[in-house]
C-alpha cells in the first residue's frame, strides 16, 4: 500500500503561488523604476544642454555687435574671459566665433579655428562647425571620449538685426555625468528597496489569504484518506475557498451517491469541451482574420501606408517580363537635402515629412498609377499607359505640388523649404529590363540633384552614371 505524505514546503503549490505573484511584482516594480531611471538621466542631460545652450546664447549677442563692428580684439577678450572656470558642474571650455562664410574671427584659443575637443580629431569639430553655419537654429553634439570624459559641442547664431556669425563652444559635462551617476545609484537603490517591501508584503499576504488555507485543506484532505471520515473544515468563508471546503464538507455524504455525481461531472465536462471547441472555432476565425491582413501588411510600408519595396519590384518585373501595355513610365522621387530635417530636427519629425510627401505624391495619381516607398526618403512611381510628354508633365506637376506642402503647419515647426528631385525614364524606349530601367531612372534622379534639386530629369545616353557627391 502507497503512503502519500503533504510535500515539503518548497515544493507546495501555495507556496509556489504566493513566490510566483511577489516575484512578478518585483519584475515590474523594477522595470517601472528602470523607466523612471532613464527618464532621470535624460531630464538631466536635456538640462545641462540648455544651461549650455543659455551660457552660448549670451555670448552671442555681444559676439554679433562685435562683429559687425569689427572689433575682434575686444571679442577676444570677452570669449577668454567666458572660458574661465565659474564653480559651476558645467564648464565652458572653449568657445570661437565664426562669420557667415564659416571663418574663425575670434576666440578663446590663440589659434583660430574650431574649437579644440579633447582627446578628439580636429575633423569632428570641423564638421559640427560646418553645418552649424548653414544652420539657423541652435545645434547640439554630445561626445564620450575614449577615457570617459563627456563633452558637448554646442552652436548658436551670432544674431544682431541680421545673423553676423555663429558661436561654437565646447563643454565640460563630466561633473554633470558624475552627478547623474550618483542619482540613478540612488534611484536605483529606492527601486529595489521599494520592490523587495511590496514582493515580501505580497508574498506574506498571499500566503495568509490563500497558501495557509490550502495547507489546512491539504490536512484534511490526508485524514479523510487515512479514514477519519469525521473531520470536516466548517469554513465559513464566501469565496472560491469557501466553496471549495463546503464541498469538502459534503464529501463523506456524497459517497453513496458516487455514480450520479459521476454522471453530472461528466456531463458538465462534455459542456466545457463543447465551450473549449465553440472557443477553438472562433479561434480559428480570428487566425485567418489575421492572416489576411498580415498578407496585407507584407506589401505596405508601415509609415507612409503606400507599397513597400518588395511588392514594387515583383510588379514591376511582371511588367517588364510581360511588356504589359507599353508605353510606361518609371519615376524615381527622392527628397531633397532629408538628412538635414533628421539631424537638425530629429527622426520624428523626418517621419511627419515623409508621410506627407507620400500623401502628396499619392494624391497626384491615378488609380491605376503605383507609388511605393523604396527605401529611406525615395519614392518610385509606376504610371500606366504614359509617354515620355506626359510622364515629364505629371513629374512636375509632383514636383510643384511638393513644394507647395504645409510641412510648417503640419509639423509644428519651421522647417524651410521641403522639395523633391525627380528622375525619370519610360519603357521600353530607354530601358527593356527591370534592373536596367531602375538604374536609368537613378541616374536621372541624380542628375536632377547635380543640376540643383527641385526638378525633374529624363535619362539620355548623355547623361552620367557617377553619384552625387
Amino acid at each position: 500500500m502507497t503512503t502519500n505524505t503533504l510535500p515539503r514546503k518548497s515544493q507546495r503549490l501555495g507556496t509556489r503561488l504566493a513566490s510566483v505573484v511577489a516575484l512578478t511584482l518585483l519584475f515590474v516594480v523594477g522595470g517601472a523604476g528602470a523607466v523612471a531611471i532613464s527618464l532621470t538621466a535624460q531630464a538631466y542631460r536635456e538640462e545641462t544642454l540648455q544651461r549650455a545652450a543659455a551660457m552660448l546664447t549670451m555670448l552671442a549677442g555681444p559676439a554679433a555687435l562685435a562683429v559687425a563692428d569689427s572689433t575682434f580684439d575686444k571679442l577676444d577678450g570677452y570669449l577668454c574671459e567666458a572660458v574661465r572656470p565659474n564653480g559651476q558642474d558645467i564648464q565652458l571650455l572653449s568657445v570661437v566665433t565664426l562669420d557667415s562664410a564659416g571663418r574663425a574671427v575670434a576666440g578663446s584659443t590663440d589659434a583660430l579655428g574650431p574649437p579644440p575637443i579633447p582627446g578628439e580629431s580636429h575633423q569632428i569639430s570641423q564638421q559640427f562647425s560646418e553645418q552649424a553655419v548653414r544652420s539657423p537654429h541652435p545645434m547640439w553634439r554630445r561626445l564620450v571620449s575614449a577615457r570617459g570624459a563627456v563633452y558637448l559641442i554646442v552652436s548658436a547664431p551670432a544674431v544682431s538685426g541680421l545673423r553676423w556669425g555663429t558661436l561654437v563652444g565646447v563643454f565640460d559635462a563630466q561633473l554633470v555625468e558624475i552627478r547623474i551617476t550618483r542619482t540613478l545609484r540612488y534611484v536605483l537603490l529606492i527601486v529595489f528597496l521599494t520592490a523587495g517591501l511590496l514582493a515580501a508584503v505580497t508574498y506574506a499576504a498571499f500566503s495568509r489569504m490563500a497558501v495557509q488555507p490550502m495547507q489546512e485543506l491539504a490536512h484534511a484532505a490526508e485524514s479523510i484518506r487515512r479514514g477519519q471520515h469525521g473531520k470536516r473544515l466548517n469554513w465559513h468563508r464566501r469565496d472560491e475557498l469557501g466553496m471549495m471546503a463546503a464541498s469538502f464538507d459534503h464529501m463523506a455524504e456524497e459517497v453513496e451517491r458516487f455514480t450520479d455525481s459521476l454522471q453530472r461531472k461528466v456531463a458538465e465536462r462534455s459542456a466545457q469541451i463543447e465551450e473549449k471547441n465553440r472557443e477553438l472555432h472562433f479561434a480559428n476565425t480570428q487566425l485567418r482574420v489575421v492572416n489576411t491582413e498580415l498578407e496585407r501588411l507584407a506589401h505596405v510600408d508601415p509609415l507612409t501606408t503606400v507599397a513597400n519595396r518588395r511588392s514594387f519590384d515583383a510588379e514591376l518585373l511582371q511588367l517588364t517580363q510581360r511588356a504589359v501595355n507599353p508605353p510606361w513610365a518609371l519615376l524615381m522621387c527622392d527628397i531633397d537635402y532629408f538628412k538635414r530635417v533628421n539631424d537638425t530636427f530629429g527622426h520624428p519629425v523626418g517621419d511627419v515629412v515623409l508621410r506627407e510627401v507620400a500623401r502628396l505624391l499619392r494624391d497626384e495619381l491615378r488609380g491605376a498609377d503605383r507609388i511605393a516607398r523604396y527605401g529611406g526618403e525615395e519614392f518610385v512611381i509606376l504610371l500606366a499607359d504614359t509617354g515620355p510628354e506626359t510622364a515629364m508633365e505629371v513629374a512636375r506637376r509632383l514636383v510643384t505640388v511638393v513644394s507647395r506642402g504645409e510641412f510648417d503647419r503640419i509639423a509644428g515647426l519651421a522647417l524651410g523649404a521641403i522639395t523633391v528631385s525627380i528622375g525619370v525614364a519610360v519603357y521600353p524606349e530607354d530601358g527593356g529590363v527591370q534592373d536596367q530601367l531602375l538604374d536609368r531612372t537613378d541616374v536621372a534622379l541624380y542628375a536632377a540633384k547635380a543640376a540643383g534639386r527641385n526638378r525633374v530629369v529624363r535619362w539620355s545616353p548623355e547623361l552620367t552614371t557617377a553619384p552625387l557627391s
